[in-house]
């Protein structure tokens, strides 16, 4: 809208006329916010990349498959790029913000620092996945799924800035899936490896409460509240870890079981976090569903 100059006629001049100042749009602001985070997404999966290559060679039978072709030197830069994919997705979060803030739409009282879980989580099973298999496929497969499940995991909490009713659905489906998609890829490769039992406990309930604490980001509850939820739930997908290596199957069944856990422990825990109380519906939803999944994945095994 262009401003008006001098005096209509017939007025007397008052002063200087205020500026109208044009309306700026949530996506003109959220493009340049979100393009840091396709930066973040690109350098993660160069570095995954870099050890995928790495991790290539010929397997050692007698040895857990993820430490067969690789060293202690592998897995210091696997921490490393875990930590750049963790510290970079929290920049481009902080990025997000404050767009949003400038277009009139700040982060909830109840918002948290957790963008860096998903993108930290997906680079962890990443990594995992490449040394665990350490062939060509795994070799592109490996950097995507730490590209997608960056890019991905930021461009759901973008989206959730955005007050429409519309994309906040949509936003929120992406959300789930994505963290879905990461928890089966992260703990199934955890249990693939058949590790010792305390090892492998205390990976899945690391990753389930990283992934509760950033399923929680649609809650309404308090900080402190949240992460004890997380920490909670973290110690169920820990327990049921105990009991799902004792299962005598192999491959990714059991990365599925876990999954099945993850989706009832962590729906209990939004359900009840987004309201006073749990509703008999959003059991009988949960755990229907999870019942139903254990006895396909019981039977298939």
């Amino acid at each position: 809208m262009g401003m008006e100059s001098g005096v209509r006629p017939g007025t007397q001049e008052q002063g200087p006329r205020p500026t109208t100042v044009p309306r700026v749009g949530v996506q003109s602001v959220r493009q340049p916010a979100f393009g840091s985070g396709i930066v973040v997404s690109l350098i993660v999966f160069g570095l995954v990349l870099v050890l995928a290559i790495s991790a290539l060679g010929d397997a050692d039978g007698d040895r857990i498959p993820l430490l067969q072709t690789t060293n202690a030197l592998y897995w210091g830069l696997a921490v490393i790029v875990v930590l750049v994919a963790a510290i970079g997705a929290q920049y481009a979060e902080r990025n997000a913000a404050q767009a949003a803030a400038a277009v009139g739409h700040p982060r909830p009282a109840t918002a948290m620092a957790t963008a860096w879980t998903v993108p930290a989580v997906a680079t962890l099973a990443a990594v995992l996945l490449v040394a665990t298999y350490h062939n060509g496929l795994m070799l592109l497969l490996g950097p995507l799924i730490a590209l997608f499940g960056t890019a991905g995991a930021l461009l759901s909490r973008d989206l959730l800035d955005d007050v429409g009713d519309t994309t906040h659905r949509t936003a929120t489906v992406i959300h789930t899936l994505v963290i879905h998609a990461i928890a089966f890829l992260a703990l199934g490769v955890i249990y693939y490896n058949k590790l010792p039992t305390w090892l492998a406990a205390s990976f899945v309930g690391f990753v389930g409460s990283l992934l509760i604490l950033e399923t929680l980001e649609r809650g309404i509850i308090t900080p402190p509240r949240r992460v004890f939820y997380a920490l909670l739930g973290g110690g169920v997908m820990a327990e049921a870890m105990v009991a799902v290596n004792w299962w005598q199957t192999h491959g990714w069944s059991g990365g599925a079981v876990l999954l099945v856990c993850f989706y009832l422990t962590g729906g209990v825990l939004l359900a009840r976090s987004q309201r006073s109380r749990i509703r008999s519906r959003d059991l009988v939803e949960f755990g229907l569903v999870s019942l139903v999944a254990y006895v396909v994945l019981a039977s298939a095994a």
